[in-house]
């Protein structure tokens, strides 16, 4: 029997990983302006890039190394606690209001899945912030490979069991991390364009759409 399989990365996408950021920046540092925040924010990500890209270790210490460079880059002071607490802080990021919605809606049609460059400690609190099920949670954990090494989504089809006639759609916020190397391995790839990449990514994805609903309505009409 043909399998529907839609796999999605996870902060992003469908947690939102900004708004939980600049939350608690704002909480550790009640004087910070928006414009430091995001200078933070800014450092913080490419510090991600640079680290995931270094090879595996656990994503603990990838947040802890990032921020400490991001605040250091920065200029803001920090110590352990104001570290750690950012850290931690991923346990509370929250999904975007449409999240829940129309990952409700994919389940109707196939099994829903997840992948994402972090630890399973981390991710288990993300799904219970979104309170939906997911029967396929890859995370580097367990792969010992961070995305965008394409080698992701080779191991994620193994791990998932794609057969010939089975339909794996992969959908992503981010053409770097995820659309470009999933193609690249073979995957039918959507990138929901959250963050204004839609011309980057309109070069590498099979579909690109602006909103999460709309996407949901067109990929069903597709594969149902």
């Amino acid at each position: 029997m043909k399998k529907i399989i839609f796999t999605f990365d996870c902060y992003g996408t469908l947690i939102d990983w900004l708004g939980g950021t600049r939350e608690k920046l704002m909480e550790l540092y009640p004087d910070i302006d928006r414009e430091k925040v995001d200078e933070v924010i800014g450092y913080w990500g490419e510090a991600d890039w640079r680290l995931v890209s270094q090879g595996y270790r656990p994503y603990r210490e990838i947040l802890r190394e990032g921020f400490i460079y991001a605040l250091e880059r920065a200029g803001l002071p920090y110590d352990d606690d104001i570290v750690s607490s950012l850290v931690e802080s991923i346990k509370e990021w929250m999904p975007f209001p449409d999240t829940k919605e129309n990952l409700a809606k994919l389940s109707q049609a196939g099994e829903l899945g997840i992948i994402s460059n972090t630890d399973r400690e981390f991710i288990k609190a993300s799904i219970r912030n979104m309170e939906v099920e997911f029967k396929h949670v890859i995370v580097a954990e367990d792969i010992k490979i961070y995305k965008p090494d394409p080698e992701v989504f080779t191991r994620a089809r193994e791990i998932l069991g794609i057969n010939a006639g089975d339909i794996w759609i992969h959908i992503s916020a981010y053409p770097s991390y995820d659309v470009i190397p999933a193609k690249k391995a073979g995957v039918y790839t959507v990138l929901l364009d959250r963050y204004g990449l839609k011309e980057e990514g309109a070069r590498y994805a099979d579909r690109v759409f602006d909103d999460f609903g709309e996407l949901v309505e067109k990929i069903l009409e597709e594969v149902v």
